[in-house]
């Protein structure tokens, strides 16, 4: 279907290239004629004018050859790389639109071989591969035609014998060919895989200081896409040398019976030159056969490989709907979840009101569900009808999109672009621009920033790496804010800074951010202690809700982690 569709609307292009290709094919044939007969005049003292044409023909062949060479591989190259380009970004825009629970499933390392590997070996089925299909036939049949009508139809026969079996060879290997590439493919995405993950956690590795582990894991990777590139190379190297000995043997075929016939006077001494030419022009196109086989082989696999990234749909139903206003009140009703394809429920009959501009607070033991409630507000998974509901509408029956330009969410795990710290911040919002720096002083990270040797233009490193966690998670409040949306969903996302600070965003937040919601999920409850309503969960449930004073009166479970952190404090002061 990709191929189709790209051909298709492509067919022009082709069309182009394919007719160049065809003349310069033609003109191919015709220079072996016009060698042997300048041969011939050589060894019958002829013409000299005659000669003088003759070079001059060869000449003018010999430019179109080059002008022709160059337009071929402009339309035809040019629409293999037209097509690698449309598919990544086919992909890449396929990928974009799909809910968590891909990303949970699918390899970072193999969508990478996706689209790198994959789409290489697809460009070349659209390009190397329609330049072999049109030159081995056409250059097959013109070139017997030729040698069968300017030299002897007997010589023409006994020449071409050895060269089926070359095609028969490509055919034989061409299927172990293929299975050899799939698990080359495979070991590839596993080896993208483990590196991806191994320099991602770098930090971890150095810290645990577990290198043996790690390199014993990646020299298996390695060895397994080793072991996949020797045993396809095998392959190719028995292929390749019985081709070229088929060949070879076609050439001596000619030198034996061709010059007999020389010698004969059967033929001309041109004749026999035209012939040796034509030969060395017919074991190309069946070397080219064999990896016009290898190149579909692989090819087809590849194209598969990427229809099945197109193929894939959120699971997640985006109706069109989009309500006109967005005022942040959220609507839980008996609400249970489990992960796509596991069994364990995450959260068990949750019921919860949320009031626009109020802040709120989700708190409790890690694993609890906290924020697993926060990513189904955000419609990152799916969930059943009636239970979420966003100012009185299900939850399904608003479109995704309009529910995240209205939700800001900080996840737990920061994440900064390889970019300025500027741009980073306007990256939720590029007309927040003029005031992007008041989002940072509210964040708490202003300071921070024009301490650095370029301030606000400092390029920051993978991941924000270059900063260090405090600072990456409040540069990505600064994000949020700088979004301008009427919710704010903080997901315990300033863990790496200390009570203070984080009470002191957090009153920032309360007194700068008006008329909107927030929604604070954090293990320091001091931190929180303001919010007008506390959810206390535990093993996905909610156990306790109220004010802080209210929740410290029940003397339950908050008032039990409350009174822990406080005596926590108190050891650390000492």
């Amino acid at each position: 279907m990709l191929l189709k569709e790209f051909y298709k609307k492509e067919w022009w292009r082709y069309l182009l290239g394919i007719l160049v290709l065809l003349v310069v094919d033609y003109i191919q044939v015709i220079i072996p004629q016009k060698i042997g007969q300048i041969f011939d005049i050589l060894n019958t003292n002829s013409s000299m004018d005659y000669l003088k044409i003759l070079i001059s023909s060869i000449l003018f062949l010999a430019f179109g050859l080059v002008l022709g060479r160059f337009l071929w591989r402009i339309f035809i190259f040019g629409s293999a790389r037209l097509f690698q380009y449309k598919t990544i970004d086919k992909m890449f825009s396929r990928i974009i639109t799909l809910d968590q629970n891909f990303f949970d499933k699918w390899r970072t390392g193999d969508l990478m071989t996706r689209f790198t590997s994959d789409t290489q070996m697809a460009r070349r089925l659209t390009g190397n591969a329609v330049i072999m299909l049109v030159d081995t036939t056409f250059m097959t049949i013109l070139t017997i035609y030729k040698m069968n009508q300017e030299v002897s139809w007997k010589l023409t026969l006994v020449s071409i014998l050895p060269l089926p079996f070359i095609a028969l060879v490509s055919l034989i290997l061409g299927k172990l060919i293929h299975k050899k590439f799939i698990e080359l493919q495979e070991s590839t995405s596993d080896l993208s895989n483990i590196t991806e993950e191994s320099i991602a956690g770098m930090n971890v590795i150095k810290v645990f200081s577990n290198h043996k582990t790690i390199q014993k894991l990646f020299e298996k990777k390695a060895k397994r896409n080793y072991d996949a590139q020797i045993s396809l190379i095998k392959v190719w190297g028995f292929m390749f040398p019985v081709i070229m000995f088929l060949g070879a043997l076609a050439t001596i075929l000619v030198f034996r019976y061709g010059g007999e016939m020389v010698i004969t006077k059967q033929i001309t001494l041109g004749n026999f030159i035209a012939t040796n030419q034509y030969v060395g022009m017919l074991v190309w196109p069946m070397m080219a056969f064999g990896w016009l086989v290898n190149i579909i082989q692989r090819g087809k696999t590849s194209v598969k490989r990427i229809e099945e990234v197109l193929e894939q749909k959120s699971s997640i139903e985006d109706p069109k709907y989009i309500s006109k206003n967005f005022n942040g009140v959220i609507k839980i009703k008996n609400l249970t979840f489990k992960y796509p394809e596991t069994e364990r429920n995450v959260l068990k009959n949750i019921s919860l009101d949320i009031n626009s501009g109020e802040m709120v607070a989700f708190v409790g033991k890690i694993g609890s569900g906290k924020s697993t409630l926060s990513k189904l507000i955000t419609k990152l998974y799916k969930v059943k009808n009636d239970s979420i509901f966003i100012d009185d509408v299900d939850i399904n029956k608003l479109n995704s999109k309009f529910i995240r330009d209205n939700i800001a969410y900080v996840p737990q795990d920061t994440f900064l672009f390889s970019m300025p710290i500027k741009d980073n911040i306007m990256f939720s919002n590029t007309d927040s621009s003029k005031n992007y720096k008041k989002y940072t002083k509210i964040a708490n990270v202003h300071e921070d920033i024009n301490a650095l040797d370029k301030g606000y233009d400092t390029q920051v490193g993978e991941r924000g790496v270059s900063l260090s966690g405090g600072q990456r998670q409040r540069v990505t409040i600064a994000r949020a804010l700088a979004k301008d949306s009427k919710m704010i969903i903080l997901d315990d996302c300033l863990s790496a800074v200390d009570t203070e600070t984080e009470e002191k965003i957090i009153k920032n937040l309360r007194e700068e951010i008006k008329n909107r919601t927030i929604l604070v999920i954090s293990h320091r409850l001091k931190a929180v202690k303001e919010a007008d309503k506390i959810f206390v969960f535990e093993d996905g449930t909610i156990i306790e809700q109220g004010n802080h004073e209210e929740l410290i009166n029940l003397n339950g479970t908050y008032y039990s982690m409350y009174q822990k952190q406080l005596i926590e404090e108190k050891l650390k002061e000492e």
